[in-house]
């Protein structure tokens, strides 16, 4: 946990100093003095946003994989599907709820030790939000203990469980914040389901024993189904991100003299990548797959995709602990 902190905080102290007049992390009159900006970046906090990506990446990924691409498949053998077993997946959305959970929980906490306070206190402004949350995220975390029990009605209770959560902001928050509910949402549906399709899906033929051209038919088939599910997301992504960006920059001008445009261009040369990447994998990789061999070129190339994913998660944690340009 120090090393993630460490790391956030190096990131966003560059971008701030690069930011400021100078080089200097305040500007005149220091970072709270006359002229100063507002508080700058909190590593903790970044944290805790970071855990919260995570977990929603994990529980909507798993959550996407089964309804977006093995309930699309049709006339699956009794082979492939004991090669997707459900009870994998759900592993995935545990871990999800899990780290979703610590994320609502260790801000208040944190807060409560530094400012003398009971975690209750801290919890008192937002306690129905707060509430409702973890009602959810119970929810959620039954649906997929459940599936690990051989039930495939916990599907249905864990995608209710962990999207009321994701998009708790939708019904109670602020324009701004239902916009980004909606834009997390959406990336979780995307790359969750890509990390979710490696993890379990790509990575589970590409190790079983069955014969190179079934195995690779298998991954065609989970690549296909999985293209309308990710075009469709990465579509809202665009326009619910590009909509953040201009309510939190309100002048252009900002992308080069603050600390929140400066992450900002950060995160959006990664996310170039990341659809650069994809669109390759979409326009090239997809349509030669079904040929033995081919599911380790896509295999290959989804790793790389998701590893400049994981890039935009830490920047974004850092963006969302930055004060917006005022």
């Amino acid at each position: 946990m120090r090393t993630a902190i460490a790391v956030l905080h190096a990131v966003a102290q560059t971008i701030q100093q690069a930011a400021s007049p100078g080089g200097q992390p305040g500007g005149p009159g220091g970072p709270r003095g006359p002229g100063g900006p507002p508080p700058a970046f909190e590593a903790v906090p970044a944290f805790f946003e970071l855990l919260r990506f995570v977990g929603s990446f994990l529980a909507i990924g798993a959550v996407g994989f089964r309804f977006g691409i093995v309930r699309q498949i049709r006339g699956m053998s009794d082979e492939a599907k004991a090669m997707l077993r459900a009870d994998n997946a759900a592993m995935l959305g545990i871990a999800g709820i899990i780290l979703i959970a610590l994320s609502a929980l260790g801000g208040p906490y944190v807060d409560s030790i530094t400012n003398h306070k009971t975690l209750a206190e801290s919890l008192s402004r937002n306690m129905p939000q707060f509430e409702f949350k973890m009602t959810m995220l119970a929810l959620a975390l039954i649906g997929f203990v459940l599936v690990r029990a051989a039930s495939s009605a916990g599907w249905m209770l864990a995608a209710i469980g962990i999207l009321l959560v994701v998009l708790q902001p939708v019904y109670t928050g602020r324009f701004s914040n239902k916009v980004n509910a909606v834009h997390i949402s959406a990336a979780s549906t995307w790359l969750g389901t890509l990390l979710v399709l490696m993890l379990i899906g790509i990575r589970g033929v590409t190790r079983s024993n069955t014969a190179g051209t079934k195995r690779a038919q298998l991954v065609a088939d989970l690549v296909n189904s999985f293209s309308p599910l990710a075009l469709v997301a990465s579509a809202i992504v665009a326009i619910t991100g590009a909509t953040t960006a201009w309510l939190h920059l309100k002048r252009i001008s900002s992308l080069w003299t603050t600390s929140y445009g400066m992450a900002l261009d950060v995160k959006l040369i990664l996310v170039l990548f990341v659809v650069v990447l994809g669109a390759w994998n979409w326009r090239r990789v997809r349509p030669s797959l079904g040929v033995e061999g081919s599911e380790e070129t896509i295999r290959r190339s989804a790793r790389m995709e998701l590893t400049f994913a994981g890039l935009v998660l830490i920047a974004t944690s850092v963006l969302v602990s930055l004060p917006s340009p005022r």
